[in-house]
């Protein structure tokens, strides 16, 4: 059972990681009007969704809740309801907390991107006069 939690933490910090990473790069480039390649986004949907649904596999392993059938065509249709209610039914509420720490460094990772922005370029000129 330990080994289990650990998989699925090993599992949410990767994909921590991957969120935290995309979006700091997409908020500068943002920043600078810039689009991201079509290939950064592609790759970036691949990583989130296979991030998620190893992180659910790892989660369905430490508790009594059956396989899906197919955790990827599910995940890619419906994981901002999957990921919750999975949470919620077999951890209570405490088991939003890591869904909570995936949106924090979502919103860490655009706050640190407008700050590396700012820090860099300054502010632009038609900001502060208007």
């Amino acid at each position: 059972m330990i080994a289990e939690q650990k998989r699925s933490l090993i599992m949410l910090v990767l994909l921590g990681i991957a969120i935290f990473i995309y979006h700091l790069g997409r908020g500068i480039l943002g920043a600078l009007g810039v689009d991201p390649p079509p290939g950064l986004e592609f790759l970036y949907t691949a990583i989130f969704l296979c991030g998620v649904v190893w992180w659910l596999r790892a989660e369905v392993q430490s508790s009594a809740v059956k396989r899906l059938y197919c955790a990827g065509l599910l995940a890619y249709t419906a994981w901002p309801i999957i990921i919750p209610y999975h949470l919620l039914k077999t951890r209570g509420v405490r088991g939003l907390l890591p869904l909570l720490a995936l949106i924090g460094i979502f919103v860490f990772a655009r706050i640190l991107a407008i700050v590396i922005y700012l820090a860099v370029f300054g502010f632009p000129p038609n900001v502060i006069t208007d």
